[in-house]
């Protein structure tokens, strides 16, 4: 194996492991943990918000830099085997993840930072969908650029 296939293979793997990270980290938010926030005790709720906003950002931080990065690589550097378009829609799925979290998701959590709203969190698990599948396809692309990679 070369150097440039060995390095083909570690970006390919690294923006796999990330994105699927991501992925499973995301949906266990949307399933089990949104879900949860609407059936805790109300007088605990700042401080439970802030301890989960304060983990999930250490958490998702550097995967999620690693999935940008590798990004902006695959687009100006795909594999051999490796569709440009595969490229783009990886980029446009991480985008997408990027833009709800900005557009949506941290609006919402500022505003239950500073008490629980019920409509609040509805729009917030509501609107994560979006973020789920994102990143959910997102895997599944990253995957074909493995599986096509030659």
């Amino acid at each position: 194996m070369s150097a440039n296939d060995l390095a083909e293979t570690l970006l390919l793997a690294v923006h796999a492991a990330a994105v699927w990270f991501c992925t499973g980290l995301v949906w266990v938010i949307q399933l089990l943990v949104y879900p949860g926030f609407a059936h805790m005790e109300r007088a605990g709720w700042v401080a439970v918000h802030r301890r989960h906003t304060r983990l999930m950002g250490r958490l998702i931080v550097a995967p999620w830099l690693v999935q940008g990065l590798t990004c902006a690589v695959l687009l100006v550097w795909q594999p051999p085997g490796v569709p440009v378009v595969l490229a783009l829609a990886a980029g446009v799925c991480g985008a997408a993840t990027v833009a709800v979290t900005v557009a949506i998701s941290v609006p919402c959590h500022e505003r239950l930072a500073e008490g629980f709203d019920a409509d609040v969190l509805a729009r917030l698990t509501r609107t994560n969908w979006w973020r789920t599948a994102a990143w959910t396809l997102g895997g599944a692309v990253a995957l074909a650029m493995i599986g096509l990679a030659g």
